[in-house]
């Protein structure tokens, strides 16, 4: 009983010192709303669109020396991309504070099936340029790489929570059928994102004039471009992978999709989290050996080959440097 009351007060104690950060967040968030908007938009940017930096093992470090560079120049911002070998290409799409080379445990088994692969840093992220990064330029990215004219030849793909989120988009955009998995997949991102907000305590005001700024920017509307909207209008089979445990991107939210969609088959883990699902062993075999099987009998229509890239994301410039 002792040890239940000392609990008690110290999770009673914690929530109070949340709930008072929050609220402090909130007023002075309002007051420099009032004295000066651009420093309230500039808060939110910074604290909320800024990644965190990654810190890259030895390991992902010599892999990428063994890389062929390249780079993709989008919405003033450079890109930079990895390519290992020839052959369909398969693209790897990382999330939120993440980096392509993560999925490195991937890509073995795929260059002995005869795949290249194709990964990149998103916008702010890593070896790309810029301070803040956003749904918006991660779809961007996406749709270049799908782009045919760009010489990649992407015959599957493997994304990973908010960049399953620019997957969807992308594809849904591209209308392009391609052997796509998705791992903790953000679907219903605008309903995280402004529960995020909320949780630390922004107010309403600020937080939608700032994504109001992205979508003027990026010419898209998180409304609209929410990836729930856009799922069912994907002509692809998807293999979403989602742990239950997911406390960043919820479970629910996979399975309820799945539940609706006929292409979608839904594969489900206990324990693995967020991120430890991207490196377990046995979850890396189950989707490398559904990519390779989907992609070796995927037939791309004429139509996907034909489709060329809306001028709102044709990268200004796409240059590959053989890595020494």
């Amino acid at each position: 009983m002792t040890i239940r009351v000392r609990k008690f007060k110290k999770i009673s104690t914690n929530v109070r010192i949340i709930n008072f950060r929050r609220l402090s967040i909130r007023i002075i968030l309002k007051l420099y709303w009032n004295i000066s908007p651009a420093m309230a938009k500039r808060f939110v940017k910074n604290h909320f669109f800024k990644p965190a930096d990654y810190q890259t093992t030895e390991k992902e470090k010599q892999i990428l020396g063994n890389g062929s560079k390249f780079q993709i120049h989008m919405h003033g911002k450079t890109i930079q991309g990895w390519k290992w070998g020839e052959g369909p290409g398969i693209l790897f799409v990382h999330g939120w504070n993440g980096r392509g080379i993560q999925f490195y445990k991937f890509f073995k088994s795929l260059r002995q099936a005869g795949f290249a692969i194709i990964t990149f840093d998103a916008p702010g992220h890593g070896e790309s340029t810029g301070r803040t990064s956003s749904y918006f330029e991660w779809t961007d990215t996406v749709r270049a790489i799908l782009n045919s004219s760009n010489g990649f030849n992407i015959r599957g793909i493997i994304a990973h929570s908010l960049g399953g989120s620019a997957v969807i988009n992308a594809l849904s955009k591209e209308k392009i059928s391609v052997p796509t998995v998705l791992i903790a997949p953000a679907i219903k991102l605008k309903q995280i994102l402004f529960n995020t907000f909320n949780l630390y305590g922004i107010p309403a005001i600020i937080y939608r004039k700032v994504i109001e700024e992205f979508e003027h920017r990026f010419g898209y509307t998180l409304k609209d471009d929410n990836p729930s909207n856009l799922i069912p209008e994907i002509d692809t089979d998807v293999l979403i992978v989602h742990d239950q445990q997911d406390e960043t991107v919820p479970f629910m939210d996979s399975e309820e999709f799945a539940k609706i969609l006929p292409r979608v088959m839904l594969h489900e883990t206990d324990g693995l989290g967020h991120r430890k699902i991207l490196t377990d062993y046995k979850i890396v075999e189950l989707i490398t050996e559904y990519i390779i099987s989907r992609s070796i009998t995927a037939q791309v229509k004429n139509s996907d080959l034909d489709h060329t890239t809306t001028a709102d994301c044709q990268p200004e410039k796409v240059s590959a440097v053989k890595q020494l």
